[in-house]
């Protein structure tokens, strides 16, 4: 049996340590969940199945952005619990949106899905790659480039390594 539950954005605190966090309960009230859960941001009453293919394709989704960060050089703290606060509300619900909405048509979502997977080994961004991408597949992943595009405002981090042409002088 399908029950319904509620898929939920909240912010929380365990040990001085903030988080987001993006989970599921049949609680009406989200907060009520975890004693460390502060304010709820967004709440949706959707089926079980529903929330758990959302749920993987959040999580799918802001792991694909926290390791663009980590490869372009940016540091992001990864939580004991949770989603890291330098990830802005913004960004977050912008692509707890954008799975919620896209699950209405479920073929899509899971097409959309295999795309998310394919971007761990595929650059979207590469101009070879975005000449061979046409029609709808092509509109999708600009989509999802756009929900991977946020880098923190602090600096990437240094390299104390010399260049690889700078010749070792003995």
């Amino acid at each position: 049996m399908n029950q319904s539950i509620y898929l939920y954005l909240v912010n929380g605190e365990r040990t001085g340590e903030g988080f987001w966090k993006i989970g599921a309960t049949k609680n009406v009230d989200p907060l009520k969940s975890d004693k460390n859960f502060l304010e709820c941001y967004r709440k949706e009453l959707i089926g079980e199945d529903a929330a758990k293919e959302i749920l993987m394709a959040i999580q799918l989704n802001i792991d694909t952005l926290i390791n663009s960060c980590l490869n372009d050089g940016y540091e992001i703290p990864i939580p004991s619990e949770g989603i890291s606060y330098d990830l802005p509300l913004s960004v977050i619900e912008e692509i707890f949106e954008f799975w919620l909405n896209l699950y209405k048509d479920p073929i899509l979502f899971k097409k959309v899905v295999k795309l998310l997977k394919l971007k761990k080994n595929i650059d979207f961004t590469n101009p070879t790659i975005v000449k061979g991408i046409k029609g709808i597949t092509a509109e999708w992943i600009k989509k999802l480039e756009l929900l991977n595009k946020y880098r923190p405002p602090s600096a990437t981090k240094s390299s104390s390594k010399d260049p690889m042409w700078v010749e070792n002088q003995e």
